[in-house]
């Protein structure tokens, strides 16, 4: 494989941008291709190694993501992953990108196409969970698919990394400020983002009408809601077999008796075509995302198209 072109962060951004790859993601999430599972290995309590293959007619491709809860006090990223593409029709490895970057733009922009087919049109605040990569990736991800939203209220570890998280957006003249869980749970717009093995966004601080993004949770280990919101919304999901054996939000509650995946509406295919959706102004939605490798496999497609 000496001598593929690959594709960091920077030369990802420049080719295809968040609303380039929403709009990939709307159109290939109607046609999948075939689902594998991922591979996962605890490397600790709360630390993975990931490995997600992926086949469709877009190629072939599989993302390695290393998972160290650590390297916050090293100073590094909690997330590292490589991306290998490959020519649908003969195998041949085309290109390599960032997994990292493939993740951080990804994971936001599926959380944003759902939000733009469940959230309430006339949304205008946004609330976050979490302070890394990917809270940044969903506010710049959200104001995409609902440039209406004029504030957005942040609530991290501790008030000071919220504060230092939002005096460093941009978000234009928008009002960006750190904010206690019960505020930023009563946004229009709610992402979790965060690594909690606790629930941390509160329910009875969720108002009816509002849309909830959950993306931290992969594992049993790892939860950002409790049992009652699940069951005080419509959930929605990427897909159903994935959220059945990784979504740690829903299979908890689940296991505990406490909710049912039957209780499922749809899945973002389904919000996709039509066939689901938002169904009454004062609904609370629920979208729970775990990541599908096949998204991974569109990106990297458009990326490597566009390059």
């Amino acid at each position: 494989m000496t001598g593929l072109p690959h594709y960091d962060a920077e030369a990802i951004r420049a080719v295809v941008d968040m609303s380039a790859c929403i709009e990939a993601l709307r159109s290939g999430s109607m046609e999948l291709g075939d689902l594998h599972p991922r591979t996962q290995v605890s490397l600790g309590p709360t630390d993975d190694f990931l490995m997600m293959p992926a086949v469709s007619p877009a190629g072939i491709g599989v993302k390695i993501v290393n998972v160290v809860s650590g390297n916050r006090e090293r100073g590094l990223p909690l997330i590292h992953g490589f991306y290998l593409y490959c020519d649908r029709e003969t195998g041949v490895p085309t290109a390599t990108l960032d997994g990292s970057a493939l993740t951080t733009l990804r994971t936001p922009a599926a959380s944003a196409l759902a939000a733009d087919l469940l959230a309430r049109p006339d949304a205008t605040t946004l609330g976050v969970f979490g302070t890394g990569v990917q809270a940044r990736g969903h506010v710049e991800a959200m104001l995409v698919v609902r440039p209406g939203i004029m504030r957005i209220l942040v609530t991290g570890r501790s008030e000071g990394s919220a504060e230092a998280f939002v005096a460093s957006l941009d978000v234009g003249d928008r009002p960006a400020v750190a904010a206690g869980p019960r505020e930023t749970a009563g946004c229009d717009i709610v992402c979790g983002c965060t690594s909690s093995t606790t629930p941390v966004i509160p329910t009875n601080a969720v108002r009816p009408g509002s849309h909830v993004g959950l993306v931290g949770s992969y594992s049993m280990a790892r939860r950002e809601v409790d049992a009652d919101l699940v069951n005080l919304a419509s959930v929605f999901v990427d897909d159903r077999h994935a959220a059945a054996t990784e979504a740690g939000d829903l299979m908890v509650p689940a296991e505990e008796g406490e909710w049912s995946f039957d209780a499922v509406v749809g899945d973002l295919s389904e919000l996709c075509v039509g066939k689901v959706g938002r169904t009454a102004d004062d609904e609370v939605t629920l979208f729970k995302s775990v990541g599908l490798a096949a998204w991974d496999l569109i990106v990297a497609a458009a990326v490597v198209r566009a390059g």
